[in-house]
């Protein structure tokens, strides 16, 4: 009787488990605007209050113009790998909903006081023509000229 009741058990498990709703991946308007504006605040606590971004900013601005792209690739990583793993956790978080260029500027957009107002010139400054995620984050961080954040301003 136990393994009669121990069998039913388990496949009345396996039944509903497998019956259970598929996950729901879509993200409501809110919670990318939520997590949008937890990366900001976390950056802004992992790198401009600290100095990082003034460093980096530094560093990027004297070396864009001489460096290869590979180097400037290993100066984006390791100035990413200085930041809190908060931070990370939550870019990366953003960086998985793929979300578009102008749809992250008119989000961010939102949050304007937590910008890091240094401006960069897109066309002397390499910082703002990265791509992907990381490149939509600096254009917008960094007001590039010539860029949707800029624009928009």
């Amino acid at each position: 009787m136990r393994k009669l009741l121990l069998f039913l058990s388990i496949v009345a498990f396996v039944g509903l488990s497998s019956c259970s709703k598929d996950e729901v991946t879509e993200i409501s308007q809110e919670e990318k605007e939520l997590l949008v504006k937890q990366t900001l605040i976390e950056f802004n606590n992992s790198a401009v209050k600290t100095g990082k971004l003034q460093s980096f900013a530094k560093i990027w601005t004297s070396k864009s113009a001489t460096a290869s792209e590979a180097e400037l690739e290993e100066i984006l990583q390791n100035f990413l790998g200085d930041q809190t793993q908060v931070f990370l956790d939550l870019f990366y978080e953003l960086e998985a909903l793929n979300l578009s260029s102008e749809e992250f500027h008119s989000i961010a957009n939102k949050y304007d006081y937590l910008r890091s107002h240094i401006r960069l010139n897109k066309n002397e400054n390499g910082v703002c023509g990265v791509q992907g995620a990381v490149g939509d984050f600096l254009d917008w961080l960094f007001e590039c000229e010539g860029s949707e954040a800029a624009e928009d301003n």
